[in-house]
């Protein structure tokens, strides 16, 4: 088995993994905004970190000198270790549930939020079991104040998302006023007025006797009536030219030739080049509560927190529940490659047969596809692809780092969700213009997040120095 002997290999190959865990979530909010259906994303992703986990944990196992206590591959694979093994497919079926969790929840609640509140979460249950399954792990009095800090850090992510949808529900609520009243009566922008210049000096707008165009009505000299007949020429486009021009806001009618136009074409990026409003996404949140994500995230954080106790049984059966007598006497536990090998396994199998159903009862009040249509749709792969492979060989890193630099130095892996707040708030700009309120509780958070690791890095340190 190969294994790094010194700290400062071990430390680089944790900071990749970092990076590599990090990253691959944005390939799924990338998706989601061009549209793509979420269930040709993940068949994608699930099949390329599939690739990219097997070639890595078999080579892991099988490269460098033989360790008795450590066998490889397939010396385990002859041995009576079935409830290992079981352990291990269980832990690659509540990953591959995390992971689906992760997408839908990135939808909902956006990247800022949504892998440090489901981490903070895992954390939470994964070493609240793991802890009461071997007191070794850290000292109580260090554990459980870290455990306290990730269940604050939920209760900020909880305050933030809730803030966030109250600035994009009145943001809404601005798009709707101004398609309903016209530009000119709430936008004094150069832009829109030049809009309207060019209308009306346009020999098909609508004019009075003599060619001259009739003054327009401002918002509060209109009356029921006037009100009404905008409402129906917004809802009713095809029955405009059956009324009177005179009581339709020029505005309305540049925002409706406007919107037919982006209905062909999707609208243009604004302030980054990945942040793509488009009229269609791929995973359909309208209408959604701001419990409904933090629901699903909550669901994802646990099974990615039952991943931990169930891969900690796979790898260290005797040390730590020798009284369960899990293995027959003489037979090692599962290595961690070999543990990720059956992982990663049970992952690409379940992963792939949940989709391929998906693809024709979809979530979400989604639209129906079909394996063919996903073979067809070429569409955003390369970037699916390039997820999945990166979170393969990032857990394959981890695991590696993990072994030579101890639990101390493997705690730096624990900070990746927030790359990924960073790259919702860069690349994404998810809380443009929502507000200090809604910074601070984000930002509260993050910190009390990283204050939760720093305390379970102390309590672990502790715990080996005495």
């Amino acid at each position: 088995m190969f294994v790094l002997l010194d700290q400062g290999p071990a430390v680089a190959v944790l900071v990749l993994a970092t990076i590599c865990l990090g990253t691959f979530p944005v390939a799924f909010n990338w998706a989601d905004l061009h549209g793509r259906k979420p269930a040709h994303t993940f068949l994608d992703f699930s099949a390329a970190f599939v690739l990219a986990a097997l070639p890595c944990a078999i080579s892991l196992s099988n490269t460098g000198p033989r360790i008795p206590i450590m066998p490889g591959l397939w010396e385990q694979m002859t041995q009576q270790n079935e409830f290992v093994v079981a352990c291990a497919c269980a832990a690659g079926f509540f990953l591959m549930l995390g992971s689906m969790s992760l997408q839908f929840g990135m939808a909902l609640t956006g990247m800022a939020i949504c892998l440090p509140f489901q981490i903070a979460v895992s954390l939470s249950v994964g070493i609240g079991i793991d802890w009461f399954m071997d007191h070794r792990l850290g000292k109580a009095a260090w554990v459980f104040p870290g455990l306290m800090c990730f269940s604050v850090a939920t209760i900020f992510g909880t305050l933030a998302h809730v803030e966030r949808q109250k600035c994009l529900k009145q943001k809404k609520d601005k798009t709707a006023v101004r398609q309903l009243v016209g530009l000119e009566d709430v936008m004094e922008k150069p832009l829109a007025a030049g809009m309207m210049k060019s209308v009306e000096l346009s020999p098909t707008s609508s004019t009075g006797e003599g060619g001259v165009t009739p003054p327009r009505k401002r918002l509060h000299e209109r009356t029921a009536s006037d009100t009404a007949d905008v409402i129906l020429d917004l809802e009713s486009p095809g029955k405009a030219s059956r009324r009177s021009s005179s009581l339709r806001p020029l505005g309305a009618q540049v925002m409706q030739d406007t919107n037919a136009f982006e209905q062909d074409e999707p609208s243009t990026p604004k302030h980054t080049p990945m942040r793509v409003q488009y009229q269609r996404r791929g995973i359909n949140v309208d209408g959604s509560k701001p419990l409904t994500g933090l629901i699903v995230l909550s669901i994802g954080g646990f099974c990615f927190g039952m991943l931990t106790p169930l891969f900690f049984i796979a790898t260290s059966a005797l040390p730590t529940t020798d009284y369960w007598r899990i293995l027959p006497e003489g037979v090692p536990p599962l290595t961690v490659y070999n543990a990720y090998f059956y992982m990663a396994l049970t992952f690409g199998f379940t992963a792939w047969g949940l989709n391929l159903a998906l693809l024709y009862v979809p979530l979400c009040n989604g639209e129906e596809s079909s394996l063919a249509e996903y073979a067809q749709d070429h569409r955003g792969r390369i970037v699916s692809v390039a997820s999945g492979l990166a979170c393969g060989v990032g857990m394959a890193f981890q695991f590696l780092g993990g072994l030579a630099g101890g639990y101390r130095v493997a705690e730096v892996v624990k900070m990746y969700p927030l790359l990924t707040a960073a790259w919702g708030l860069l690349l994404f700009t998810e809380f443009r213009g929502c507000g200090r309120r809604a910074s601070y509780l984000l930002g509260a958070m993050c910190g009390t997040y990283v204050l939760g690791v720093g305390l379970l890095a102390a309590a672990r340190n502790i715990s080996l120095v005495e």
